[in-house]
């Protein structure tokens, strides 16, 4: 598979002519085929609980900048009004891998969010078992893109949650891909056959942060409002404050074993070996942050300042 050194109007374009058009939800969506294995689309979440599960992997990235990167293995098409995008500079290249790509990172000229009321999420359609590694790569250019434009406007968000040198950015943006990790665009996930709603699983994500100890901060009401302020606008999950608070108290029993290591010993490098219980979750969840892009960086990080001479 390669990407096309095309235009982005091009390949978007091709895409369309190259997808299989359907009806998903009441609305027309394109489905990727053997010339196309390949479709990123803005689909509602009727429509993406509608895809066969059997025949197609969807993720959901993110719906803040957009990624309109597009993979296949033929060309063609023309330019469109998108041509003139690139000349005003809201397209910019990009790299997946070793290969270069085209991204919009002005979206709100492009595409609107909503529809009529609906919520659009990004997502990105792909013949079974050819899609996690791209969607991954996608997701983590999105958020480089979407810390970009928040520095440069100045308005990066200051909860002072996360002990330095925590950047809270990047510890976000990792928040928001390990959430369309495991839920990819739906209301409830199912880790190590667990099913989770989004309090429950933030409340395992909150206990695992505890018990690495990376946060300032450590009761429940902050890392709540440090979610809904942060992290939850534009995902397709989210819950309130008192439903949050209520979890938590049901959850202390899990929560006390959880946070601290003397009590339940976890080897966070490897997957949990399945057991049926609560703590496979959490195990699993803990598994995605020790082995995220981020978490490698702050290892290396704390190996670095172990050398200073300070």
């Amino acid at each position: 598979m390669k990407i096309w050194k095309t235009s982005l109007a091009r390949r978007i374009s091709s895409s369309r002519i190259g997808g299989t058009k359907v009806k998903l939800a009441g609305r027309m969506a394109l489905l990727p085929n053997m010339e196309v294995p390949t479709v990123i689309q803005r689909l509602t979440a009727a429509q993406i609980d509608a895809i066969p599960q059997d025949r197609f992997t969807v993720s959901v990235v993110d719906s803040g900048p957009i990624v309109l990167g597009h993979y296949s293995g033929g060309g063609g098409g023309g330019k469109s009004s998108l041509h003139a995008l690139r000349q005003k500079g809201k397209i910019r290249k990009g790299k997946i891998g070793n290969k270069t790509s085209s991204f919009v990172i002005n979206p709100s000229s492009i595409d609107k969010v909503e529809i009529n009321g609906t919520q659009l999420y990004t997502t990105i359609v792909t013949l079974l078992n050819k899609a996690r590694e791209s969607a991954d790569s996608l997701y983590g250019i999105n958020i480089k893109l979407t810390q970009e434009q928040r520095h440069s406007t100045s308005q990066k968000n200051h909860s002072k949650l996360f002990l330095p040198p925590i950047d809270e950015g990047n510890m976000t943006g990792c928040i928001k891909k390990a959430i369309a990790h495991f839920f990819n665009g739906k209301e409830i996930c199912k880790i190590c056959g667990i099913e989770l709603k989004p309090t429950a699983f933030c409340l395992l994500m909150h206990d695992y942060f505890r018990r690495i100890n990376i946060l300032e901060n450590q009761a429940h009401t902050p890392f709540c409002k440090y979610l809904k302020d942060c992290v939850l606008p534009g995902m397709p999950i989210t819950f309130t404050s008192r439903t949050f608070i209520n979890y938590a108290n049901d959850y202390k029993d899990y929560e006390e074993a959880f946070t601290n290591p003397d009590k339940l010993d976890i080897n966070f490098n490897v997957h949990p070996k399945t057991t049926g219980t609560f703590q496979d979750a959490f195990h699993e969840i803990g598994y995605y942050f020790h082995k995220s892009e981020y978490f490698e960086l702050l290892r290396d990080m704390r190996s670095n300042m172990g050398k200073f001479g300070i």
